[in-house]
């Protein structure tokens, strides 16, 4: 049950969202076991007045919520991974990206909790 906010001050057209969208999913099922596209929910805000080390250059924060404990070797494989896709899809360079993880053990779907 992952849920992944992007925010970023360049422009994230629905062509770049839509290529982001499967392949943040395909590395969330590699850095992530039992975490598939079939559980995750995105969202991307671009153009936002965002500021990194005093500068308005481009920049990003990734910001994910996950259900459950994980390992630091998983997150350090999905905070790489992430990192140089937005990178190279955003033009953002990987010193101007923010990965930020919080870990859920109460998450509710579908009238329920898990």
């Amino acid at each position: 049950m992952p849920y992944i906010d992007i925010h970023a001050n360049t422009d994230l057209s629905r062509e770049k969202t839509a290529e982001l969208k499967s392949e943040i999913a395909r590395v969330l099922a590699d850095s992530f076991p039992g975490k598939t596209e079939n559980w995750l929910m995105l969202k991307f805000s671009g153009g936002e007045d965002m500021y990194f080390a005093g500068s308005a250059d481009p920049c990003a924060m990734v910001d994910v919520s996950i259900f459950g404990p994980q390992t630091q070797k998983n997150y350090g494989k999905m905070t790489a991974a992430v990192t140089d896709l937005i990178a190279e899809a955003c033009g953002i360079p990987a010193d101007r990206i923010y990965v930020k993880y919080t870990e859920y053990d109460k998450w509710g779907w579908n009238g329920g909790n898990f």
